[in-house]
C-alpha cells in the first residue's frame, strides 16, 4: 500500500523544489503586451509590409515625375558584301567587317492624363492609410492571444496552487486514516478510500502541471523567446469593473481597426471611379532625346558614318472610340463603390453588435465572479466545519471528501470566472480600438 502511494509523496516533494528552481522572475500583463510588440515575430512582418505599403505613395509612383533613360547598343558582323554601282565599278569584299553603336538619353513626361496622376496618388495614400490600419488590426489580434496564452498561464498556476493544496489535505487524510487502521480504530474501506483519493489528486496536480508547462511554452513562442526558457506571470490580474457601454460605442465607431479599414477601403472605391473617368480625357506629352549613331564598315557606298544631336516633341492622344471599355469599367466601378459603401455600413452595424453582446458579456462575468466569491467563502466555511466534525468523527469520509471536492471546484470555478472576466474586458477594449493604450 505504501507503494501506491509513492506517487503523491514524491509530488508533494519534488515539483515545489522544480517550480522553485525555474523562478525567473515575474511577467506583468502589461510587461508582456511590451514584448510581443517588440519581438513578436508576426508583429514585425506586419510592420515590415505597412512599410512597403508607404514606401509606394510617391509622387514618382502616381505618375507625376518624368522618365529618363540611357540607351545604348553595340553590334558587329563579318560578312562577304557584294556591290554594284551605276556608272561605277562595284565592289566584292570577302569577309568584311562593320560595327555599328548607337547610344541616347530619353525623356519623356506626361503633362496631362486626365488627372488621372493625382487620383493615382491620393489612391496610394490611401493605401497606405489602409496598411497602417490593418497592421493595427493584425497587431491587436497577435496581442489577443498573446494575452489569452498569459491568462491561460495565469490560471494553470491558480489551479496547480488549489490542486496541490488538495493533495495535501488528502495526504493528511490518508495519514489520519492509516494511523486509526493501525491502531484498530479505523476500517480497511476508510484506508482505501483515502489512498483513492490521494492519487486521484496526486493526477490532477500532473495534469495541471502539463498543461502550465504547454502554455508557457506557447507564450514564450509568441513572445519570441526561447520555449525551453520557464516564465512566471502575476498571481492576480487586475479587473476593470468600471467601463461606460456609451463611451465604448462611441470609441469603437470611430477607432474600431476594422471600421476604419472599410472606411479607407470605400474611399479607395470612390478613387478608383475618378481614375477610370480619367481615361475620358486627351493625354498630352512631351518628350525629348538625344542620340549619338557611328557605323563602320569595310565594304559598302559609305565606310565611316556618324551623327548626333538633339530631338523634342509633343504629343496628343484622345480615343474617339473603345467599344464601349471606357463606359463599362466605369458604369462597373460605380457598382463597386456601392457595394463598398454597403460594407462599410453592414461593419459598422456588426461592430456595434459586438460591443453590445461583449459589454453584455463583460457585465455578466462580474455578476457571476461576484456570486462565486461568495460560493467560495461558503465552501471554506463549510469545509473547516467539516474537517473538525471528521477530526471529531462526527461525519463520515465520505462527507468529508464531498466538502473537499466541493471546496476545490468552487475554487476552481473562481479561477475560470476572474479569467473569463479580465479576457472580456480586454475583448471589449480590442473592439474599441484601445487594446493598444490601455492594457493593463
Amino acid at each position: 500500500m505504501k507503494n501506491k502511494l509513492t506517487l503523491g509523496f514524491l509530488l508533494l516533494i519534488v515539483i515545489p523544489i522544480i517550480a522553485s528552481g525555474q523562478d525567473t522572475g515575474t511577467l506583468s500583463l502589461k510587461d508582456a503586451v511590451e514584448i510581443a510588440l517588440e519581438e513578436n515575430h508576426s508583429i514585425t512582418i506586419s510592420r515590415n509590409l505597412e512599410e512597403i505599403d508607404e514606401n509606394s505613395a510617391t509622387i514618382g509612383n502616381a505618375g507625376y515625375l518624368p522618365i529618363l533613360s540611357l540607351n545604348s547598343s553595340y553590334s558587329e558582323s563579318i560578312e562577304d558584301t557584294r556591290l554594284e554601282f551605276p556608272n561605277r565599278p562595284g565592289q566584292d569584299v570577302s569577309g568584311s567587317r562593320s560595327n555599328r553603336l548607337n547610344a541616347s538619353i530619353d525623356f519623356q513626361w506626361v503633362l496631362f492624363d486626365g488627372f488621372g496622376n493625382r487620383y493615382r496618388l491620393k489612391s496610394l495614400k490611401q493605401g497606405a492609410e489602409l496598411g497602417a490600419v490593418q497592421t493595427r488590426r493584425e497587431i491587436e489580434l497577435t496581442l489577443l492571444q498573446v494575452i489569452e496564452l498569459y491568462l491561460n498561464v495565469n490560471t494553470q498556476a491558480q489551479l496547480l496552487v488549489v490542486t496541490r493544496e488538495a493533495v495535501e489535505i488528502s495526504n493528511q487524510r490518508y495519514r489520519r486514516a492509516l494511523q486509526n487502521y493501525e491502531a484498530g480504530g479505523g476500517s480497511r474501506v476508510d484506508l482505501l478510500n483515502a489512498e483513492v483519493s490521494l492519487n486521484q489528486d496526486s493526477i490532477r496536480v500532473v495534469e495541471t502541471e502539463l498543461s502550465l508547462n504547454r502554455a508557457k511554452r506557447n507564450l514564450q513562442v509568441l513572445l519570441g523567446a526561447d520555449p525551453s526558457m520557464d516564465v512566471a506571470v502575476d498571481d492576480d490580474v487586475e479587473i476593470d469593473d468600471q467601463m461606460s457601454l456609451d463611451t465604448l460605442l462611441h470609441a469603437a465607431l470611430s477607432e474600431n481597426a476594422r471600421l476604419n479599414a472599410s472606411e479607407i477601403e470605400t474611399e479607395q472605391a470612390r478613387l478608383q471611379l475618378q481614375q477610370s473617368r480619367a481615361a475620358r480625357y486627351p493625354q498630352i506629352s512631351t518628350s525629348a532625346s538625344y542620340n549619338y549613331n557611328r557605323f563602320e564598315s569595310d565594304a559598302g557606298q559609305f565606310t565611316f558614318q556618324e551623327t548626333d544631336g538633339f530631338s523634342a516633341g509633343l504629343s496628343f492622344s484622345f480615343s474617339l472610340f473603345d467599344g464601349f471599355r471606357r463606359n463599362l469599367t466605369v458604369q462597373n466601378n460605380k457598382i463597386r463603390l456601392k457595394n463598398s459603401e454597403e460594407q462599410k455600413r453592414l461593419t459598422e452595424k456588426n461592430v456595434r453588435s459586438e460591443v453590445l453582446n461583449a459589454y453584455e458579456t463583460y457585465t455578466t462575468n462580474l455578476f457571476l465572479l461576484e456570486k462565486q466569491q461568495l460560493n467560495v467563502d461558503t465552501a471554506e466555511l463549510n469545509f473547516e466545519r467539516t474537517e473538525l466534525a471528521f477530526e471529531q468523527g462526527q461525519v463520515t469520509n465520505t462527507d468529508f471528501r464531498e466538502a473537499q471536492l466541493n471546496l476545490l471546484e468552487t475554487r476552481q470555478n473562481l479561477i475560470s470566472l476572474r479569467v473569463q472576466a479580465k479576457f472580456s474586458e480586454i475583448d471589449l477594449l480590442q473592439l474599441s480600438g484601445q487594446l493598444l493604450t490601455d492594457i493593463k
